[in-house]
C-alpha cells in the first residue's frame, strides 16, 4: 500500500506543477496601437486607433500629400513579472477586405515572450500594401482577445 500512496502523491505533484506551469503562461492583451510610416520623410504617424476613415493613404493621402502604405502595429502583452513563459502564445489575425469584397487573412504567432519587473511585453507587426483596404487585427492571447478596425480607402 504504501507504494501506491507514493505514486499517487507523485502524480498529484506532477499535475500541480503542470498547472503552475499552466498559468505562468498566462497572458493578456492589454494594448493595441498602430502607427503609419510615411514614405517621404521616414518617420511613423501618431497612434491611429479610433482616427477617422484615411483616403488614398498609398496615393499620397496623407498630410503634406505624403504617401503611406505599411502599418505598424505595437501589441502590448501583460504576464508574470520577471518570468519567460516556455509555453506563451499568442495568434494574430490581419483580415483586409478588397473592393469586390473578398478577404485576405493573415496568420501571425508570438512566442518567446519575456517579462521584465513590471510584466509588460510589446511585439511589432509590420503589414505592408496596406491601407486601401479597410483592416481588422484580432490578437489572441490565451482567454484574452482584442479587436482594431481600420478603414483605409482608396480611390479608383
Amino acid at each position: 500500500m504504501g507504494i501506491f500512496v507514493k505514486r499517487i502523491a507523485g502524480i498529484f505533484a506532477a499535475v500541480a506543477f503542470a498547472a503552475s506551469a499552466a498559468s505562468a503562461a498566462e497572458l493578456k492583451v492589454i494594448d493595441v496601437k498602430a502607427s503609419l510610416f510615411w514614405e517621404h520623410t521616414g518617420k511613423l504617424s501618431d497612434n491611429i486607433i479610433g482616427a477617422p476613415p484615411f483616403q488614398n493613404l498609398a496615393k499620397g493621402g496623407g498630410p503634406d500629400h505624403d504617401s503611406a502604405s505599411a502599418v505598424l502595429f505595437d501589441i502590448v502583452f501583460q504576464g508574470e513579472k520577471n518570468v519567460a513563459p516556455k509555453y506563451a502564445t499568442a495568434t494574430v489575425d490581419i483580415v483586409q477586405t478588397s473592393r469586390t469584397g473578398q478577404s485576405i487573412v493573415t496568420h501571425k504567432a508570438f512566442t518567446n515572450f519575456v517579462f521584465g519587473a513590471d510584466g509588460i511585453e510589446h511585439k511589432a507587426l509590420l503589414i505592408e500594401n496596406a491601407t486601401c483596404m479597410p483592416l481588422t487585427l484580432e490578437v489572441r492571447a490565451g482567454k484574452a482577445s482584442k479587436v482594431v478596425k481600420l478603414d483605409f480607402q482608396c480611390g479608383a
